[in-house]
């Protein structure tokens, strides 16, 4: 027979009093299931994880075949084929010297003209000589201040410019 330990028989003692005579019974049955059912649970799991790997790891190896490359003929090309050609004769463009007029000048057909520097030169005309110079065309001078005049053409034929009496 098993010698008692003096924590088994204060829980004896315990038990005794205040519990039901088949609680340790009980309670000892209850420890034993829960015990069993970790055990199942853990047996399950194993399993299961021994199974997945089996069947897993099998089909993450295997080589599933390729499809089979297009042919040439039905694949579409990544870019576009130019054939070329040389061109006829009759396609260039030429040039000929003797197709082309030449102007020449001499000193005979060139007349210089000098200017002189200085004041002078030039002089200033006042509005009632320039009005005449338009002759009988219409024109009109616009003043913008005592400095500065416009001077209108109003006939849009005249401002490609008309000869002057």
């Amino acid at each position: 027979m098993k010698h008692q330990t003096d924590p088994e028989r204060l829980l004896d003692d315990l038990l005794e009093e205040s519990a039901p005579p088949d609680f340790r019974a009980q309670l000892l049955e209850q420890t034993l299931r829960q015990v069993r059912r970790r055990k199942q649970v853990r047996r399950v799991s194993w399993s299961l994880f021994i199974t997945v790997l089996l069947v897993g790891l099998p089909l993450a190896l295997w080589k599933r075949p390729s499809p089979p490359a297009p042919t040439l003929a039905s694949r579409p090309q990544p870019f576009g084929l130019v054939r070329s050609q040389p061109l006829p004769p009759s396609m260039f463009v030429e040039s000929r010297s003797d197709s082309v007029n030449f102007v020449t000048s001499s000193a005979v057909t060139v007349i210089p003209i000098e200017t002189r520097q200085g004041e002078g030169l030039f002089r200033e005309i006042s509005d009632d000589e320039l009005l005449a110079l338009a002759g009988d065309r219409p024109v009109a001078l616009v003043r913008q201040d005592s400095e500065h005049a416009e001077f209108l053409l109003l006939n849009p034929a005249d401002t490609s410019g008309f000869s002057v009496p």
